[in-house]
């Protein structure tokens, strides 16, 4: 074997050593923040994430109440935030959450005992912020509406249910 070819196989072996070092140390780390997330920490995503999606959604809702001007580039893209969001929040929303176990929750402990429900209405969120997402790029200010009342409606929806007043 040439020089050459050994160090391109020694280079190729040194690659694909750490390439499996790194994936392992991914998956250890992934495992190990996934046994360790605490309360508090959930917490302050859900509500982050919750901030997220209220912070695009006012400028959309504002768009479709003519309040401001329809802009389809702004919609797409706070559409596919929302969207976006919509799909993490869920990861907030563990045990040791819920109102009375750690303060500053709002959610009630029926969101984790009737926990089929909850992820019903969280669902209703999925599907209504990817509907506008998918439809944002085409969508008329008119045709605007019903999306802003869909998502609102799976808003209160669950509110209605699994928040404090």
């Amino acid at each position: 074997m040439s020089k050459a070819q050994m160090t391109k196989t020694l280079r190729v072996a040194i690659t694909a050593f750490c390439a499996a070092g790194v994936l392992a140390g991914s998956v250890l780390a992934g495992a190990a923040v996934a046994a360790d997330r605490k309360p508090e920490d959930a917490l302050k995503y859900r509500k982050g994430v919750l901030t997220g999606i209220a912070w695009h959604f006012g400028p959309v809702v504002a768009m479709a109440k003519g309040e401001a001007p329809f802009d389809q580039k702004q919609l797409s893209e706070r559409a596919a935030a929302m969207a976006a969001l919509s799909s993490m929040l869920g990861e907030g929303f563990i045990q040791g959450t819920a109102q009375g176990q750690i303060e500053g929750s709002r959610t009630l402990p029926v969101a984790f005992t009737d926990s089929a429900d909850f992820q019903k209405k969280l669902e209703a969120l999925q599907t209504a912020t990817a509907a506008l997402a998918s439809a944002s790029g085409s969508l008329a200010q008119g045709d605007l509406g019903k999306h802003v009342a869909a998502i609102g409606g799976s808003c209160k929806a669950c509110h209605d249910t699994y928040r404090a007043k």
